[in-house]
């Protein structure tokens, strides 16, 4: 089934609320995508089309928005994203706002998860659980989705069909990374053509680990203590969905990896005495790193640590957590 299924049928009738959040980026963007669509329509549809960020000043405007009546339309539309770096003053602001929705605006709160709870108090679960009396909630984490099942469904809606030995290939190549998968059968089905069949020799010929391989792009460039290309690689992961947690995950792996490669070179074996296992591609780049600037394991993971750490608990959000690593490993 459409993971967003149970979303489009509450679109029959637009609630006033929706709470969409979730580290699956493809399909929150897609799930506030569909409220848009089923919520504006017409020639005024961008007058009635408001976007705020919760980690910015303008934020809070958004109850003054949602109050304004829709201009030559029966509903105005007020998207709220970044919902996990909202101050406690604006999520005092929104949960006031979610006990009395304005009838004539639709608020949808967008972001990788509600906030943390604050002073002993969970406010973030108290507007989930005022959302679901007046409105709509729906957390989108991946869980339950056939990365597999997935991939055919995206190839049909492109026009295509998908073998299902193909479809299991590319799971096992991406993961579970929703984003990428889509990325991924696009890309194939863009080969194949419409009306075409993405078979087993497509993927192989087009598919390399594109989520790894960019998420190597990154370690690389923090090896390499390069702050421009590493803040390009994490910022194109970012727009890809890639949620910071998992990402750093990723790069707490590559890393010990990388570290293995370098031990590897010290001692003069191959990697495949070590038993590691890496794109011949992005090996002969991160050797080629090492030479220049060896890894430094302590004070590495020290900083893993600790950034893991703050990501459990501090209040400038997860991205913010992760782009202050990237700094201060590119001046170490």
């Amino acid at each position: 089934m459409d993971p967003l299924q149970p979303l489009l049928d509450s679109l029959v009738k637009p609630a006033p609320l929706y709470v969409l959040v979730g580290s699956e980026g493809l399909l929150v963007r897609n799930a506030e995508e569909a409220v848009r669509k089923a919520v504006l329509t017409g020639a005024t549809a961008a007058f009635n089309d408001a976007v705020l960020t919760s980690g910015e000043e303008s934020a809070a405007s958004f109850v003054d928005i949602a109050r304004q009546l829709p201009m030559m339309a029966g509903k105005r539309l007020v998207v709220l994203r970044q919902i996990q770096e909202a101050n406690v003053a604006l999520l005092e602001l929104l949960l006031a706002y979610a006990a009395a929705p304005v009838p004539s605006t639709v608020l949808v709160v967008v972001g990788e998860k509600m906030p943390a709870a604050s002073g002993g108090v969970d406010r973030g679960l108290r507007i989930v659980n005022a959302a679901k009396k007046s409105g709509f909630v729906l957390k989108m984490d991946g869980d339950g989705i056939d990365p597999a099942g997935f991939a055919l469904s995206q190839a049909k809606e492109l026009g295509v069909k998908m073998e299902k030995d193909a479809a299991a290939l590319l799971a096992s190549l991406i993961g579970a990374e929703l984003s990428v998968i889509a990325a991924e059968v696009e890309k194939c089905a863009g080969y194949a053509g419409k009306g075409g069949t993405i078979d087993r020799a497509t993927v192989e010929t087009l598919c390399v680990n594109t989520a790894e391989t960019e998420v190597w792009a990154l370690t690389n460039a923090l090896v390499a203590r390069d702050r421009n290309r590493a803040l390009e690689a994490l910022q194109r992961l970012l727009d890809d969905g890639e949620a910071p947690h998992k990402l750093l995950a990723s790069v707490v792996w590559q890393l010990r990896q990388l570290l293995v490669v370098q031990d590897c070179s010290a001692r003069g074996i191959s990697e495949r005495e070590a038993n590691l296992r890496i794109h011949p591609g992005v090996l002969r780049s991160i050797k080629e790193t090492i030479a220049k600037a060896p890894v430094r394991p302590s004070t590495l993971l020290e900083e893993l640590a600790s950034t893991n750490r703050a990501m459990n608990s501090s209040r400038a959000g997860d991205r913010r957590v992760f782009e202050g690593l990237v700094l201060r490993l590119t001046v170490l």
